[in-house]
This record gives C-alpha cells, sequence and structure tokens, in this order.
C-alpha cells in the first residue's frame, strides 16, 4: 500500500517539530524521506520527554518511516554528499535561521542549481527578513507574537496562557505540507519546480485570524463583542466529569434546556432574533442549565444531549482517548515493537486513500545515522565509507 505520494523523493534538513513533521506526514502517505542529522545527538527532539534510545515519543510520531543519515555539513565533502541526495530528489525541506542554509552550501540557489525542478520549502521562524528574523525561535516564542497566547485570556483571566501543546509548530507544519504537495501538483502540470517561504509567525496568525481576530477584518463593524467567537466557551459540569456544548442556533439552544429540565416556553426566547432582543432571558435560561448540570452524570447527559440533537462533546484525559468507543470504532490506533524503544502505540495516518491506499512501509522512527551507510552508498561512496567515516563526514 504505497499511497499516493508514492515515487515522492524528499532529503529533510529540518530539525525539531515543524519541519519533520511536515515531512512526516508526507511520509505518511507514501513519500520516501532520508533525513539528515548531525553527529553525535542527531536531531534535538530525539532526547524530549519520553525517550529511549533517542527515540522520544515525538520523535517517533513525526519520523516514522524515514531513514536517517549523519551527515557533516559543515564539510566540504558532506556538503557534496548532501547534493548528490538532493539532485534525485523532489522536495527539500529546511527550517535554519535566515542565512544559515547559505553558509552550508544548501540554500535554494545551491539545491535548484543541481535539482532544477526541485520544491525546495524553507521554513523560519519570524521570516526570511525583518527585525526579529535572525532571533532563535521556538514555539512558545511564536504563540506569543502571532495573538495565540493572548486570545486564551478572557472574563475573570487576564494573565496570558500559553497552549498546552507545541500549537505553532504544528500549525505550521500543517500548512507547510499542504503548500509542498500544492507545488508537487503545479510541477505535475508543467509549472516546474519552486522555492517556498513560510515563516511560522505568518502560518500562526493566519490560523488565528480565521475566527479569533473579529475586529480585526471587519473594520468598520460593531466591535463590543469578543475578538473571538469561540471566547464565552466553557466545559459544562457533570455529576462525574464535563462536557463542552455548542448552541449556535435555536435547535441548540432549546435542545439543551431541555436536555437538562430547564423551561423555554416564554415566546421572549423562540428564536435567535427573539433572545437578541432579550438577552438577559437569555443568560438566564445559560445559567439555570449550568445550575442543572452538576447533578446529571456523563451517562444521562449522553443521552438527553444526543436525544435532543445537541452536538457536545464529553472532556476525555489523554489517557483515556485510545479505549474511547468512537475511537476504537476508527480503528485510529495500532501498536508495535520497536526494535530500540519497545512497544509503541500509535495512529495511522487520519486520512484513508481508498483509490491510493496509504500504509506505513515502515512503523518505527530510525535510530541515528540508521542509514547512513545504504544512503551515503546511494550516492556512489560505497567503497569510501570506512574513510568518510574516520574523516568525520558521516557518523
Amino acid at each position: 500500500m504505497p499511497g499516493p505520494l508514492d515515487g515522492i523523493r524528499i532529503v529533510d534538513f529540518s530539525v525539531a517539530l515543524t519541519g519533520p513533521l511536515a515531512t512526516g506526514m508526507l511520509v505518511d502517505q507514501g513519500a520516501d524521506c532520508i533525513k539528515v542529522e548531525q553527529s553525535p545527538n542527531g536531531d534535538l527532539v530525539r532526547w524530549l520527554g519520553t525517550s529511549i534510545e533517542g527515540i522520544s515519543s515525538m520523535f517517533q510520531i513525526a519520523n516514522r518511516g524515514k531513514r536517517s543519515a549523519t551527515i557533516d555539513l559543515q564539510q566540504d565533502e558532506g556538503r557534496a554528499i548532501a547534493l548528490d541526495l538532493v539532485a534525485d530528489s523532489d522536495v527539500v525541506v529546511q527550517n535554519f535561521r535566515p542565512g544559515v542554509a547559505e553558509r552550508l552550501g544548501i540554500a535554494y540557489a545551491d539545491v535548484a542549481a543541481v535539482a532544477p525542478d526541485v520544491v525546495y520549502a524553507d521554513i523560519t521562524g519570524f521570516g526570511p527578513t525583518g527585525p526579529a528574523s535572525s532571533r532563535r525561535v521556538y514555539d512558545t516564542a511564536i504563540q506569543a507574537a502571532s495573538g495565540l497566547v493572548a486570545s486564551q485570556t478572557g472574563i475573570n483571566d487576564d494573565q496570558p496562557r500559553l497552549l498546552r501543546q507545541l500549537i505553532a509548530d504544528k500549525v505550521t507544519a500543517y500548512t507547510a505540507c499542504q503548500a509542498i504537495t500544492a507545488a508537487l501538483f503545479a510541477r505535475e502540470r508543467g509549472q516546474g519546480g519552486q522555492h517556498l517561504e513560510l515563516s511560522m509567525l505568518d502560518a500562526c496568525i493566519a490560523f488565528l485570524f480565521v475566527d479569533a481576530a473579529d475586529h480585526e477584518i471587519v473594520l468598520d463593524g460593531d466591535h463590543s463583542g469578543p475578538q473571538c467567537v469561540a471566547a464565552n466557551n466553557t466545559p459544562l459540569e457533570l455529576a462525574d466529569g464535563f462536557a463542552t456544548i455548542a448552541v449556535p442556533g435555536d435547535l441548540e439552544f432549546h435542545g439543551v434546556a431541555a436536555a437538562f429540565g430547564v423551561d423555554t416556553s416564554d415566546p421572549d426566547l423562540a428564536t435567535l432574533h427573539d433572545r437578541v432582543r432579550h438577552p438577559e432571558k437569555a443568560r438566564a435560561v445559560h445559567r439555570a442549565v449550568r445550575e442543572a448540570s452538576p447533578t446529571t452524570t456523563i451517562a444521562e447527559a449522553e443521552v438527553a444531549l444526543a436525544a435532543q440533537g445537541v452536538p457536545f462533546g464529553i472532556v476525555r484525559a489523554v489517557d483515556e482517548i485510545v479505549t474511547d468507543p468512537q475511537v476504537l470504532a476508527n480503528e485510529l490506533f495500532e501498536e508495535h515493537t520497536h526494535p530500540a524503544a519497545g512497544r509503541i502505540r500509535q495512529h495511522r495516518p487520519p486520512t484513508r486513500f481508498h483509490g491510493t491506499p496509504a500504509g506505513l512501509r515502515e512503523r518505527s522512527a530510525p535510530t541515528i545515522g540508521q542509514h547512513t551507510d545504504e544512503v551515503v552508498a546511494g550516492t556512489g561512496r560505497g567503497d569510501r565509507l570506512d574513510e568518510l567515516r574516520s574523516a568525520g563526514v558521516i557518523g
């Protein structure tokens, strides 16, 4: 089951999460990827969180199915090996600070000289130019600069809050993955290769502005409400847990009230327009729902909300997700034994391609330099491996 990107070859110079996750999703869809790492530690994400033999949980998910080669790009011979690799590639990805790829000799101009049709993804933190462009960047910096942190505040909650996940890295990775696929599609239609520039800052601002910058888009509107349409969403307390609900229209408003035994027969509450004219009555209903819900169990709430057609979700702890009945029905997770890290449970690629089924060729992420000899030999240097290793060109 090779997948829709079977035959696409990637050389990935990126580190941490943004670039590796972008290429990892392409690998999940069938692409072949050579991950170029630096000895002796390789990608720093190997060592973050739960890690065994340089295989961390995050590294496993972002790098499963790739081939790892340790090559010193600061040596001329290492640079020559890298350029030989990219000469046969379709996609090159790097996320160095501006100027680093140029110093290493793997910038777009260098790569395009040997692979004119390459799709070259150049991922930065703040952008290629500007006052912050040269700063070192991790997820937290972009969460702050893009507005994601500030957007987590609300009524009685004025302290900035980081999202407790690497959201800026992941948003940028998904954006980069889509852009790379679009560029490959354009190349397939005869447009040739191209240089893609994407900053984490731009990706995260675009992500935020879809629904959380209400006053900054329709500039002449009424800005008395919150910036984000989801600003007032809070979990609903139940007797043995919490649920989240969505009440955008009449069906949901009356449905959630009925689920918790709250009367909404007042004509002033009949329609959305009625409730807009009588906001205090509408707020009184919401308060009554929240006063009634703590006496209702999760099981009772699920039945009542589903019967009323109210969109809802039960708040699950992370360790509960893998055994959730719907997740089990989706057959999302699988287990295997990693040769270095032991038992691994991971999700399958979330999209099922029924015309070009995508199955992981290799379930495990590579150990540091696991495929160095294979990769370097593929450039015609198979008889020089010992020499190159002694010189520190390869690990």
